[in-house]
């Protein structure tokens, strides 16, 4: 896995159908400050994804639909999943 198309929310850019269609350069490199909640916020607290974070899933990563591109179902369930 190449660390750099790991998006901020967690979601792997390399299996995006819009980055391997070119229309995409990854989260990283495809976004700037204000565009993305999750990158903005994992640049901020100075950690590699959402998924290193204490508070994942966040409030506002679970209930924004722009937040991320990961599944709001499997989010509410690792919400219930705190132990792993």
């Amino acid at each position: 896995m190449d660390e750099i198309l790991l998006g901020k929310c967690g979601y792997y850019c390399g299996q995006c159908p819009d980055y391997i269609a070119g229309r995409c350069s990854g989260c990283i490199k495809g976004n700037k400050k204000g565009d993305c909640f999750s990158r903005d916020c994992v640049i901020e607290k100075g950690i590699l994804s959402c998924g290193y974070c204490q508070e994942f899933p966040c409030e506002k990563i679970q209930k924004d639909p722009k937040a991320t591109l990961l599944s709001p179902l499997w989010l509410k369930w690792k919400a219930t999943r705190k132990d792993i």
